[in-house]
């Protein structure tokens, strides 16, 4: 089997590794640390509904660990994520993501031939636990 061979088929599989159900519900951490971190996108391991933000936002975490949690933010419409049993980031040229970062969240759709719906999402920044929230910025 030729290399580019070998690159078509492990695109889909490196894309669906990082699909996961997402959680029915959501995170309950009212603070995020707004400063420039950083995780690799192949760490993530779950994503969650998040409560909605103060203007009434669509949001929802990242799970990359225990403790690691990251908290992004729908821009626009994104019609199909509530109704999402499993979700991925389109990220062909990245390895990892930033606070500030804007990134393409993919969805399944049910809507007839769409297939998936693309979404912008922009990582807010790392959720912080009620008692470590003295740097972060309230949600």
């Amino acid at each position: 089997m030729n290399t580019r061979n070998l690159a078509t088929l492990a695109c889909p599989a490196i894309l669906l590794a990082a699909c996961a159900q997402v959680e029915d519900q959501p995170q309950t951490s009212a603070s995020f640390d707004t400063g420039r971190q950083c995780f690799f996108s192949n760490t993530i391991n779950g994503y969650a509904d998040a409560p909605d933000g103060p203007n009434g936002e669509e949001r929802l975490t990242v799970s990359t660990g225990p403790r690691n949690d990251w908290l992004f933010e729908v821009i626009g419409p994104c019609i199909e994520l509530d109704f999402a049993h499993q979700i991925a980031f389109d990220l062909r040229t990245r390895s990892s993501i930033c606070t500030g970062d804007r990134e393409t969240l993919l969805v399944p759709s049910d809507i007839g031939s769409r297939g998936v719906e693309r979404c912008d999402v922009r990582m807010l920044g790392k959720l912080v636990e009620e008692d470590d929230a003295g740097e972060g910025d309230a949600s």
